[in-house]
C-alpha cells in the first residue's frame, strides 16, 4: 500500500514499466521515515507478479509469496544493526545471487536498504555486478542523500528523488493518524517526513523534546545552573538530541538577525527569545557548529564517551575563567 505522497512517483515507475524502460538499477532517495519501504516493496512485488505489468495482481503465486515474506527471487539487504555499515561479505552474497536463475522463473530483486550504509569495499565489490547486470537482475538502491555513496555508484543508477509533502499537508495527515493536533515545529526538526513525524509522537519524543529545550534554555541563563541533569537528558535521547537543539540555537541567531518569522520553532518563541537574550551572536555561531560537528562524530565512531562530549560542548557557552 502506497502513502498519498508516493502516487506521482509511482506513476512515473508504472509508465516506465508499461513501456519496458525500466532501469536496471533504480536510486531511490529518500529520508528515513517517509515510507520509502513501501514504495520498494510496491515496485518488487509489481516486477515480480505473474500476471501484473503495472500492478501486482495479488492474487497469483508469486504475490501471494510475496506477502507471506518467503519469495524465493526476492532477496533483501540491509546493516545488521541499526547504524552499522553494510559490510563486503554482505554484497557478495548478494551479487552471487543476482547471477543465480530464478526459482519461479521470473525476475529477481536484490533491494539494498540504507545503501549510503555500504563501505567502500563493499560498494566496489557491487560496481562490477551493476556495470555488467545479469539479465532478469533487478537492483532497487534506497538511501538519503547521494554524498555517502560512491560517484561510480551513483552513476551507474537511474536516480529517483521521492519529495516530502509540505509541511501542512504532513500535519493534516499526520493529525488525522494520530486523532490529536500536531505542532509545526516537530514536523518541521522531522523534515515534513510523514510517517518519522508521527513515530516521533507516538514514541514520546515530542514530550521529551520539549522538555530538553526548557532545559536547555534555563541552562543558557547566568549562572548555568542544572549542567549535569541537561548532560543526562541529552544522553538519554541520544547524539540526535544535539541536531534538535542546533535547529533551535539556528532560531535564536535569527532572532537576533530580524528573521523571526522563519522559526522552526514558531510554537516555542518565548524560549527561543529568552535564549537569544542570553547568547551572543559570534558564541551562538561558534556553538551551532561545535554541535553539528560534534553530531557527526558521534554519528560516525561508535564507542566514544558521549555524556564527556555533550558536557564538554555544553560547558562553551559558560564564561571562561580567566588566566
Amino acid at each position: 500500500m502506497l502513502y498519498p505522497w508516493q502516487e506521482s512517483l509511482w506513476q512515473q515507475w508504472q509508465q516506465l514499466l508499461d513501456q519496458e524502460r525500466l532501469h536496471h538499477a533504480i536510486l531511490l532517495l529518500a529520508p528515513a521515515g517517509s515510507g520509502r519501504e513501501a514504495l520498494a516493496r510496491q515496485l518488487s512485488k509489481t516486477l515480480l507478479c505473474s500476471n501484473g505489468v503495472t500492478e501486482p495482481c495479488g492474487v497469483c503465486h508469486s504475490c501471494r509469496l510475496f506477502e507471506a515474506g518467503n519469495h524465493p527471487d526476492y532477496h533483501q539487504v540491509a546493516p545488521e544493526q541499526a547504524g552499522k555499515q553494510i559490510g563486503v561479505d554482505t554484497i557478495r552474497k548478494c551479487t552471487r545471487l543476482a547471477v543465480e536463475t530464478s526459482q519461479l522463473g521470473g525476475q529477481r530483486i536484490m533491494q539494498i536498504d540504507f545503501a549510503d550504509a555500504m563501505g567502500e569495499a563493499a560498494a566496489n565489490a557491487l560496481l562490477k555486478t551493476l556495470e555488467e547486470p545479469p539479465a532478469g537482475c533487478q537492483f532497487i538502491l534506497m538511501a538519503e542523500a547521494l554524498d555517502k555513496l560512491l560517484p561510480t555508484i551513483n552513476s551507474r543508477c537511474n536516480k529517483w528523488r521521492l519529495a516530502m509533502p509540505d509541511e501542512q499537508d504532513t500535519r493534516r495527515w499526520v493529525g488525522r493518524q494520530l486523532m490529536q493536533d500536531v505542532k509545526l515545529e516537530i514536523v518541521r526538526i522531522n523534515g515534513c517526513a510523514p510517517l518519522a513525524t508521527q513515530a516521533f509522537i507516538e514514541q514520546g519524543q515530542d514530550i521529551r523534546y520539549g522538555n530538553l529545550l526548557s532545559a536547555f534554555a534555563a541552562f543558557l541563563q547566568p549562572p548555568h545552573l542544572g549542567l549535569q541533569e541537561l548532560v543526562g537528558m541529552f544522553a538519554k535521547e541520544g547524539h540526535h538530541s544535539l541536531s534538535w537543539v542546533s535547529y533551535f540555537l539556528v532560531d535564536c541567531l535569527k532572532l537576533q538577525q530580524g528573521a523571526g518569522s522563519f522559526l522552526v520553532h514558531s510554537e516555542s518563541l518565548p524560549l527561543v527569545q529568552q535564549a537569544a537574550a542570553a547568547v551572543t551572536s559570534p558564541l551562538l555561531m561558534n556553538q551551532i557548529r561545535k554541535a553539528n560537528a560534534l553530531h557527526r562524530q558521534l554519528d560516525t565512531h561508535t564507542g566514544l564517551n558521549t555524556e564527556l562530549l555533550i558536557m564538554d560542548w555544553l560547558m562553551g557557552f559558560m564564561p571562561q575563567p580567566k588566566l
